[in-house]
């Protein structure tokens, strides 16, 4: 009997140990009854999520766990504790804590908080033309927001104040604790960038949403009362429409646009890098000699402020400002390519290598240089600028037949209707890659293996390979191998290319030597 009872203690304690640590989903954490209360409300549980702030509540901790793949987000709030975690937008977290819920809200009060992965990944934003539950907790985009009622915005603390883009109004909440208290009203038209929230006291909690924009530059274009801006806000394509001379239209214009970086800054004594948007469509950045307090990072989302012009073709701004808008961004993926024209301009793009026309064009001496190439599928001309500023400036040949190049396409042209002179700019090591097995050159039957390895390979084919070639990522030829005995024990750790020849062509596989 007494065996009985501690065993049945001992389940009891487990049973209670399981349901202090249940994991769910975000979505299962949101789900609630007729009345909008919790299913779940009380229950110790743990989310796992990415972190939206700022931090709202200095002394404590408020800020948005989001779930990307879902779209929907839950409030972390604690009272006057930060659980010991400094919040990091992206950051991708596991909370530990009870689920409660104020006036509507749904949130977690955590007891511990774990950085499973440090921010990166910025999705996205959903754009929403009025605020519901869905939004609640989630960061969402509000466009062609005009004021209500200007009077409503107060030079300093918390306030409310009502939006509308013509057809819906919501309600704004502009915290103390972020840098938009104490500024001027913004006027005209805008889009407004927040965390969705609710401010409810009665069932069945649904309504009182309201969204928290977090820092002044979530109001864009922020246009602030008594002042007229200069610059007209465009979109990217409005920036790349030329007329038929290939010139801008809105050449010599003021123009503001906001976008992200992609590359790197190719002028140190000044700048000159391209900003992309979503669909793959650029511009350039140039100045000659100022920096204007800013210092290049791929996956910055800035806002420049500046005037339109172009250079032999290249559109590009020549800014007066630019603004930081955030950090860590996705890049495009670069489309693939078979030829150069004006669609390639300042886009990021790849193509894969049939030969190089010129061995001897590839200088590798530190200078800027130009290589010609021809394209695998069409043998169209391939033109790739090596700027002196980048890694394979001073770097031997990678060869032709079999490799990949990566990066952003340029022009110069300096004749009317400059419709010619396109290139691809590598920005990186990284920008070179290998052809991978489904563009294959040698069409027989190969194996490799085994894949991953931790000191050799072997090879199997229907024909017997004339040679075996080791080479780094970086295309640099490492070793010569006999096909009977390849082996990877004197290298380090890490991803290698191996180009088996035949007569009849040559195979390229990526392998890992662990």
């Amino acid at each position: 009997m007494k065996q009985t009872l501690l065993f049945l203690l001992f389940f009891l304690l487990t049973l209670s140990s399981s349901f202090a640590q249940t994991e769910i989903t975000i979505e299962q954490a949101r789900e609630a009854d007729a009345d909008g209360v919790l299913v779940r409300l009380d229950e110790e549980v743990v989310l796992e999520g990415k972190a939206i702030g700022p931090n709202f509540r200095p002394d404590g901790q408020t800020f948005a766990l989001i779930d990307i793949n879902s779209g929907i987000g839950i409030t972390v709030f604690s009272l006057d504790s930060d659980v010991g975690y400094a919040v990091n937008d992206y950051d991708n977290l596991r909370v530990t804590g009870k689920l409660t819920q104020f006036n509507g809200l749904a949130e977690i009060e955590p007891t511990s908080i774990e950085v499973l992965a440090p921010g990166g990944f910025n999705p996205s934003l959903p754009l929403v033309s009025d605020l519901d539950e869905s939004t609640e907790s989630y960061l969402v985009v509000y466009k062609d927001a005009t004021l209500v009622d200007p009077t409503q915005w107060q030079d300093s603390g918390s306030f409310n104040v009502d939006v509308t883009n013509g057809t819906t109004t919501i309600q704004v909440r502009i915290d103390s604790d972020t840098d938009i208290t104490g500024m001027p009203a913004p006027t005209g038209s805008f889009s407004i960038t927040g965390i969705g929230g609710q401010f409810d006291q009665d069932a069945p909690f649904d309504s009182g949403y309201q969204l928290f924009p977090r820092s002044i530059m979530d109001i864009d274009p922020y246009n602030p009362a008594g002042t007229t801006s200069i610059y007209t806000r465009v979109t990217m394509d409005q920036i790349r429409e030329n007329d038929a001379d290939g010139v801008p239209v809105m050449n010599e214009d003021k123009v503001e646009i906001t976008s992200t970086v992609h590359g790197i800054n190719l002028r140190p004594a000044g700048l000159q890098f391209t900003i992309i948007n979503e669909n793959n469509v650029g511009v350039g950045i140039f100045s000659q000699t100022e920096q204007l307090s800013y210092t290049v990072q791929e996956g910055d989302r800035i806002t420049v402020q500046g005037t339109l012009g172009h250079f032999n073709g290249l559109t590009q701004i020549t800014p007066d400002s630019i603004t930081l808008v955030s950090q860590n961004n996705p890049l495009v993926q670069p489309r693939e390519v078979t030829q150069l024209d004006e669609s390639t301009e300042s886009s990021l793009i790849t193509f894969f290598v049939g030969d190089i026309v010129d061995p001897a064009e590839w200088l590798g001496d530190g200078s800027s240089f130009n290589v010609n190439y021809l394209d695998a599928n069409s043998s169209n001309n391939m033109l790739v600028r090596i700027d002196s500023d980048t890694y394979w400036a001073d770097q031997s040949s990678p060869g032709g037949a079999g490799i990949i190049w990566t990066g952003i396409g340029g022009q110069f042209d300096n004749t009317a209707a400059h419709d010619e002179g396109y290139q691809l700019l590598p920005r990186y090591q990284e920008d070179l890659g290998f052809w991978l097995s489904t563009y294959d050159m040698y069409q027989g039957a190969v194996k490799i293996f085994p894949n991953p390895t931790t000191a050799a390979i072997t090879i199997s084919s229907d024909q017997i390979p004339q040679s075996v070639e080791v080479y780094g990522l970086d295309g640099k030829l490492l070793k010569l191998a006999s096909p009977s005995s390849v082996s990877l024990e004197d290298l380090q750790s890490g991803i290698y290319m191996i180009k088996v020849q035949f007569d009849e062509g040559a195979y390229f596989q990526r392998v890992i030597k662990q």
